[in-house]
């Protein structure tokens, strides 16, 4: 089944706890380990072709057009037009560096063909060439042994080719350790805003085509520090998108065919390198139209700058991935002041938990899509905000698991003895403005569930002297807000999600 939904969403789309990445995660890699030692003094020299990078326009990743210009005879035989571009190449000067497996790429596309029944292609992109525009380029792919740093302007070029919806793919080819360690140097200078971090179990790239359950890696990279069934990647999220994947374990090589038992390899298994890698294309594909949210293109402004007889909204900033969709949270004070006429403030209020700016506002909005822990700090002056009045409102950004376990785990903290509770369909807030008796879930959601066409919401609550104080919804509300596609989401459609998140800051603003 989920083959098929698969070759659906490539077809339709050309059209473990969160670890933040500082200095130690250099040691928690084993790039300082004997392996890493050994791999360091293997001698690396480019198989196959032996041909300069091809120099290609961001238009050559059309597929051409259906006849020559000049026509052909009869006679002649006519080469099939070229499938689309999925993936480029990043390509320098030193081919004894990115070169080396020149057809790895091009190999997991045709497992992709085999058993997805899908055609795309690749090309090589010299890295000063690298586009803006991620329209006809989906993913850049940056494979190597050798340290590298990219220049002012080329990094500036990639990140404005990311926030436009484009993906980059960073491999350290037979888990080279010198390519690892200015790969996480790079990364945390691309987009700065968005802390590099590990991702979790629960990410589509080890669900969305394979249900990679038991990750298995080659024997030296055991000796690094890896371990059978955890996930070892890094990644760098805009909005809920993950647009920048880190492989420090090594996939090039099973995708291109190199013996399971070559030793010198830092990397997967072949059979999980192939699974993660299809995860990989099917997770940038469906998520392509998702990389740049109509949200984005509109701005919410304040006619004026007093927050008196308005409702303002404070976002918790906590040390984790805490801001997960920009312009979510305006997208709906929008329509909550359509819609009930009550003043509200636009401007963002990013406050610390452990700030006593939080008092200044009703409510707290908290949202993320990882694992994180609050500090004793944070948790204190939480405990003391919702005991004097305020109002916590939660939201699952991508309804993953191990966001939710944290926020049962953080509140257990906050509000010792306190546990979330399902809210009864009665509850006043499914009634007001907007009587809520189902509610439609997106497709990942409803699979998860193995519901079809509605369900009754879902929203959890925890009291504080006698008031719900926290309200906490385990689905994703803020795709729907933001008007962003989220097809690995679970959570609730555009319509439906609004009208809840309206119902949740009406009844905030009646306590």
């Amino acid at each position: 089944m989920k083959k098929q939904l698969f070759t659906a969403v490539l077809l339709g789309a050309m059209i473990v706890n969160t670890a933040f990445v500082h200095a130690d995660l250099i040691d928690d890699m084993g790039l300082d380990s004997e392996a890493s030692r050994l791999v360091r003094e293997q001698t690396y020299k480019p198989r196959g072709v032996q041909q300069p990078p091809a120099q290609h326009s961001s238009a050559e990743g059309l597929p051409p057009l259906p006849l020559p210009v000049v026509p052909l005879r009869r006679t002649e035989k006519k080469n099939p037009p070229r499938p689309p571009v999925l993936i480029a190449k990043l390509a320098n000067d030193d081919r004894n560096d990115w070169a080396i497996s020149p057809e790895d790429a091009d190999k997991l596309l045709k497992f992709l063909s085999k058993n997805m029944k899908v055609d795309f292609s690749t090309m090589e992109l010299h890295e000063n060439n690298i586009p803006e525009d991620a329209s006809q380029i989906p993913v850049l792919y940056r494979s190597g042994v050798k340290a590298f740093s990219f220049s002012d302007t080329q990094r500036q070029r990639l990140r404005n080719y990311l926030l436009n919806g484009g993906t980059l793919i960073l491999n350290a080819y037979c888990g080279h350790p010198d390519f690892a360690r200015s790969a996480l140097q790079e990364m945390q200078k691309l987009i700065p805003e968005r802390p590099p971090y590990r991702l979790a179990g629960d990410h589509p790239l080890y669900r969305s085509c394979y249900d990679i359950k038991d990750i298995r890696y080659r024997p030296l990279a055991h000796k690094t520090g890896a371990k059978n069934g955890i996930p070892s990647e890094i990644g760098i999220d805009i909005n809920t998108r993950t647009a920048v994947f880190f492989f420090r374990y090594d996939l090039s090589t099973a995708w291109d065919g190199l013996s399971s038992d070559a030793m010198h390899i830092i990397g997967y298994e072949p059979d999980t390198a192939q699974q993660i890698g299809a995860n990989l294309m099917a997770y940038v594909t469906a998520e392509r139209s998702a990389g740049v949210p109509l949200s984005q293109a509109l701005l919410f402004q304040d006619a004026d700058q007093g927050r008196s007889g308005k409702l303002s909204v404070a976002q918790a900033q906590y040390q984790g991935l805490w801001q997960a969709r920009d312009n979510s949270l305006p997208m709906l004070l929008n329509v909550f002041h359509q819609q009930t006429k009550t003043p509200v403030q636009f401007a963002q209020n990013a406050i610390e938990l452990s700030s006593s700016r939080i008092y200044e506002h009703p409510l707290v909005y908290l949202t993320g899509t990882q694992a994180f822990e609050l500090s004793e700090a944070e948790c204190t002056n939480l405990r003391s905000y919702l005991q004097r009045g305020g109002t916590l409102f939660i939201e699952a950004a991508c309804g993953r698991q191990s966001f939710n376990d944290a926020i049962r785990r953080n509140l257990a903290a906050i509000l010792p003895g306190t546990d979330l509770a399902p809210l009864p369909e009665n509850h006043l807030i499914f009634q007001y403005p907007h009587r809520l008796s189902r509610v439609r879930p997106r497709p990942a959601l409803a699979q998860l569930l193995d519901v079809s066409g509605t369900m009754k919401p879902v929203l959890m609550g925890a009291n504080v002297n006698g008031r719900l104080a926290v309200i906490y919804s385990p689905y994703d509300l803020s795709s729907g807000w933001a008007l962003a596609a989220a097809p690995y989401d679970y959570g609730i459609v555009q319509e439906d999600a609004l009208a809840l998140g309206v119902n949740v800051l009406s009844y905030a603003l009646m306590q």
